[in-house]
């Protein structure tokens, strides 16, 4: 449990999710919305392969990874704050642009300032300016703002300070994200002022994961190692990794780099579109998700898709290049909810499933094509009148 007597970072909005993948190039400013949940994905038939946008933040649905996603337990504090009457002074205090912190896991109070090269939670952009904020909110004699108002305070004045940090390469649908530190209210009443504001990954406990590296020169986007299961929320959405026991909605089956086929992220080439990233990905992700199955038959007897995400154009100008290929069920605007290791024994919506039988030798199983614009088939399937 948090005492009063850490620095702590405020919790956060959620991110935007993103859009259906089969949306063309038209549709790239949906995508470059801050705000919503990840849509489902809609109107796929069962047993083919799909193109599926999950833009960014896949695990959207919940609020884990969100703008300065910290809550209280994720506060980070300073050795001795609260056992003196004095004004205490620490890395956190001490810190400027471009620092690194980081903690012991499940310590905040103690941070220590380290390389960027090595594993630390939070890079520092910048100190931001109490003069900026209205009247004397932050005079001698102010009361203590608390955890909401901090919170406002990081929506309205972190984005800015973080954009002219990373010179507007933060990919707002990555999985990095906008924090600010703020003083305990033990050190408020001692004088504390100070506040920073900076960049963390979250994690699915909502606290600051470890990462390496200064977010300006790594590729932003969402990446997780083939066989990792996304948990799945009560509206059928994808959460957070989870242990592939537990409910999840899809299972990644390899992680693609966009670019050798259309450029890095500093090559100054133009966003492909969702199209382009599509028709090269429907070449790739089958390849790679039936060598991560077993082959081809293991892959047709789990009954799943393959889908994979698309980069949007906001996040293609951040330098991300890395999709995810994945297995999945669309179902009722989300995804079924999936139990087991797909490689193994596995479960859709609590039953086993059960593959289509075997085709005739010599015979292909049809695959169902959209009807041509203006034609749909007859629901009732009752023959038209006779003449």
């Amino acid at each position: 449990m948090t005492s009063d007597d850490e620095w702590r970072p405020a919790p956060g909005p959620e991110h935007d999710p993103g859009s259906d993948g089969r949306r063309d190039d038209t549709d790239h400013e949906h995508n470059q919305r801050v705000g919503g949940r990840l849509r489902g994905l809609l109107d796929q038939p069962i047993r083919v392969v799909l193109a599926a946008v999950v833009i960014g933040a896949l695990v959207a649905g919940a609020a884990v990874w969100a703008i300065g996603g910290f809550d209280d337990a994720g506060s980070v504090g300073g050795t001795g704050i609260g056992e003196s009457e004095r004004l205490v002074q620490n890395a956190f205090t001490q810190s400027v642009a471009g620092d690194c912190l980081d903690w012991p896991a499940g310590r905040p109070g103690s941070p220590e300032k380290i390389t960027c090269e090595d594993k630390h939670r939070f890079e520092v952009a910048g100190k931001l300016d109490t003069k900026l904020l209205p009247g004397s909110e932050f005079g001698e004699a102010a009361p203590y703002p608390g955890p909401v108002r901090f919170e406002s305070i990081r929506n309205e004045q972190c984005p800015v300070i973080v954009d002219d940090y990373l010179a507007g390469k933060l990919d707002p649908q990555g999985r990095f994200s906008v924090g600010i530190m703020y003083p305990p209210k033990d050190q408020w009443d001692k004088g504390a002022r100070e506040l920073r504001c900076g960049i963390q990954q979250t994690g699915p406990d909502r606290f600051p994961e470890q990462f390496a590296g200064r977010v300006a020169d790594q590729d932003q986007s969402f990446q997780w190692v083939p066989g990792t299961c996304v948990g799945i929320d009560e509206n059928r959405k994808p959460t957070y990794p989870v242990n592939c026991t537990e409910k999840h909605a899809f299972q990644t089956t390899g992680i693609v780099d966009l670019a050798p086929r259309f450029g890095d992220r500093v090559s100054g080439k133009p966003w492909p579109g969702a199209a382009a990233q599509n028709t090269f990905l429907q070449s790739v992700c089958p390849v790679q998700t039936e060598r991560f199955l077993g082959g081809k038959d293991k892959l047709e007897k789990t009954t799943l898709n393959v889908q994979w995400s698309v980069i949007s154009e906001v996040s293609w100008l951040a330098g991300s290049r890395k999709v995810v290929c994945y297995v999945g069920l669309p179902d009722r605007g989300g995804f079924a909810t999936l139990v087991g290791d797909a490689r193994s024994t596995l479960l859709i919506n609590g039953k086993v499933p059960v593959p289509p039988p075997a085709a005739p030798p010599g015979r292909a199983l049809p695959t169902a094509v959209p009807m041509p614009p203006g034609i749909a088939p007859n629901p009732a399937e009752e023959p038209a009148p006779a003449g």
